[in-house]
């Protein structure tokens, strides 16, 4: 929680013109143990799928928590929450198109998954593993307030990378390896720089065919140490 605060006011320093909003930004997690909860599981189904009875939603809900309890591990399961992410919120244009019913905003949020920490401890890269992830993830939020700000100021063209995972996601490596090393930000050391590094390396993909492809292991290590060189420089 500290490291979250700790990035919402490095970045809200950095915005001089005051054109970037991050201090409504939620940090959540996300646990398989949710999913054995309908309360939790029904709403998640409905966000998700078309149902038009509600006896359907319920029975639909019980399947996949019944084909969860037949993992191993069963809700445990880390693959159940192998994932980090950046939401928008759902108030005017948010991830799934928005609305706008002001009594129903849900603010922007990081949500990461107890799979992710569990993968990044039994790697060997919990001491700046975890923070990185957080990181990536918040320079995801910058991305989309740079985007809004292009777009608003008739300049859609400089926002072309929203189309582009790849960019996108290296984008985000590099912004999160820049806060990390920067002593204003995560002030790591080198050691702690080169577990971040692994990190980036650990979450490329070799699927460059697909579109959504988010970089190759090397691309991320190198967008990750590019952001932190870009640190050491700012520094001088």
């Amino acid at each position: 929680r500290k490291r979250h605060r700790d990035t919402i006011a490095f970045w809200s320093d950095a915005d001089i013109d005051n054109s970037i909003v991050t201090d409504e930004i939620l940090l959540l997690s996300m646990h398989g143990r949710d999913l054995e909860e309908d309360d939790k599981l029904v709403p998640t189904i409905l966000r998700m799928f078309d149902f038009h009875d509600m006896n359907e939603v319920l029975e639909f809900a019980s399947k996949v928590q019944g084909l969860i309890e037949d993992l191993p591990g069963g809700y445990d399961n880390p693959l159940l929450t192998m994932n980090a992410i950046a939401t928008r919120s759902t108030y005017n244009y948010g991830t799934y198109g928005g609305h706008d019913d002001p009594t129903r905003r849900t603010k922007d949020s990081i949500i990461i998954g107890d799979g992710v920490l569990t993968f990044l401890i039994e790697s060997g890269l919990e001491s700046s593993g975890p923070d990185f992830v957080h990181a990536h993830e918040f320079g995801h939020h910058l991305q989309f307030q740079i985007v809004d700000n292009l777009i608003s100021n008739r300049r859609p063209h400089e926002a072309s990378f929203k189309d582009d995972d790849r960019k996108k996601e290296l984008m985000a490596d590099a912004i999160g390896g820049y806060f990390l090393a920067h002593d204003m930000g995560g002030d790591m050391v080198a050691a702690d720089i080169g577990i971040f590094e692994r990190t980036a390396f650990s979450t490329g993909d070799c699927s460059t065919s697909q579109e959504d492809h988010h970089g190759t292991p090397a691309q991320r290590e190198c967008a990750a140490v590019w952001g932190a060189s870009m640190a050491a420089r700012a520094e001088e």
